[in-house]
């Protein structure tokens, strides 16, 4: 077979056409570059401007940050644009300082974990009979507890209990940890309840530049080391008050005065900016179990508010609750006398203009958490500056002057103050 040599030049290119270019056009080709650039510069940053800017109006505050925090159990809700700046700029700055307090907060009051450069709570229970400095935050809050003489955070062995019952999925795991079941746990929180409300049993004492000594009596840590208590004191479910008056104290401190800082557990702290209102929804319980709407109460701004219920609203983000399939229901208001849960009426409301919510709540509790309802001392609290609401048997009973009820279910009465 023949065989033909390959063409090699087939696949040549064509040979190169040499063209003179005028310098000119050089130099205006470089110019239209220039400003196509500028041009996709100019557009690109109107582009990321205007996906950045933030609107006048409210606006849901959400902590920006990788650490832990515990704004999962807050709503803020801020008005934005009112200050003179930018809501831009604003958001920014208010983001940041809510960032910052949640972090705090979080390591501050967290019985489970030590942090480093943080002597908090954990760190408290471990070093008793021992001067311990600690945050700001903290010392400030024993101030309170010690000035009010109260004694529900010393009841920490009994929540451990309310805990574990709470995150129960069958009624019958609860016998081990219910009192109103169980005898020895009923002796147990006696026991409890006897130490915590004794100062010389157990104590926070105050010894200034932020340092605190938690007192425990050899009675009480032998007793502690037999069952298994590793804290002597505990903030709980009460925690979020004490905290939701730090971030709306942070706030004010910075300027920043137009909104409210709500906890999914009950406490809400409008800021102080007066011409702002909000609206708080009143849910009562019903004969048979289930809860409703009774009423709207509306007031304006610079209010705390707490709200007591002996019955979840929202399973999901109230953990401090155990409802048995008969409708029967277990809450974390324990009373001191002898550690038992317990609500004077299903529903409890109460606004101060001049106390925060931890205070509010210290002042109340006694009268919620226990047997029977106490009226004399709720008007009490009224003449100082506590105004309790409650309902009780389709009666919905208010002392507050600033606080408007409409929306009211039918069947239901509202009873207000006489003049």
């Amino acid at each position: 077979m023949k065989r033909t040599a390959p063409d090699r030049t087939a696949y040549q290119p064509k040979p190169v056409e040499r063209v003179e270019v005028h310098e000119g056009n050089i130099k205006a080709r470089i110019i239209l570059l220039i400003l196509a650039i500028l041009i996709a510069v100019i557009a690109f940053s109107f582009a990321i401007g205007s996906a950045t800017k933030v609107d006048t109006g409210w606006r849901e505050i959400e902590a920006d940050t990788a650490e832990m925090n515990c704004s999962q159990d807050f709503e803020f809700n801020y008005y934005l644009g009112g200050s003179g700046i930018s809501a831009t700029a604003e958001i920014k700055a208010i983001v940041n300082l809510y960032t910052q307090a949640t972090e705090t907060a979080y390591r501050v009051f967290n019985t489970q974990e030590v942090f480093e450069g943080t002597n908090n709570l954990f760190f408290l229970n471990r070093n008793i009979n021992t001067p311990v400095q600690v945050d700001p935050l903290l010392y400030q809050a024993f101030e309170l507890i010690h000035r009010l003489e109260s004694r529900y955070v010393y009841l920490a062995p009994v929540y451990a209990e309310y805990h574990s019952l709470f995150y129960c999925n069958d009624d019958w795991e609860t016998a081990g940890y219910d009192p109103y079941q169980n005898a020895d746990m009923a002796e147990y929180f006696q026991q409890v309840a006897d130490f915590a409300r004794d100062p010389a049993s157990v104590n926070v004492e105050l010894l200034g530049n932020n340092t605190l000594q938690l007192n425990v009596s050899e009675a009480y840590a032998a007793f502690a080391k037999e069952n298994g208590v590793v804290n002597y004191v505990d903030f709980y479910w009460m925690k979020d008050a004490f905290i939701i008056d730090y971030l709306a104290q942070v706030m004010e401190d910075n300027g920043y005065n137009r909104g409210a800082i709500s906890s999914y557990d009950g406490f809400v702290c409008t800021l102080s900016a007066g011409q702002l209102s909000y609206s708080f929804n009143l849910y009562d319980l019903l004969k048979d179990s289930t809860a409703c709407q009774a009423a709207r109460l509306t007031y304006q701004g610079g209010t705390s508010l707490v709200h007591l219920h002996s019955f979840p609203l929202n399973a999901q983000k109230e953990p401090y609750y155990y409802q048995f399939e008969d409708g029967t229901v277990r809450s974390a208001y324990a009373d001191l006398a002898d550690g038992k849960s317990k609500s004077a009426v299903p529903v409890m409301v109460a606004t101060s203009r001049t106390m925060g919510c931890a205070e509010t709540l210290l002042r109340l509790l006694p009268c919620y958490a226990t047997d029977t309802l106490d009226a004399e001392a709720l008007q009490t609290l009224a003449g100082e500056g506590i105004y309790p609401l409650y309902s009780q048997d389709r009666r919905i009973h208010a002392t507050s002057p600033d606080v408007q009820i409409d929306n009211v279910l039918d069947g239901y009465e509202v009873i207000t103050p006489q003049p």
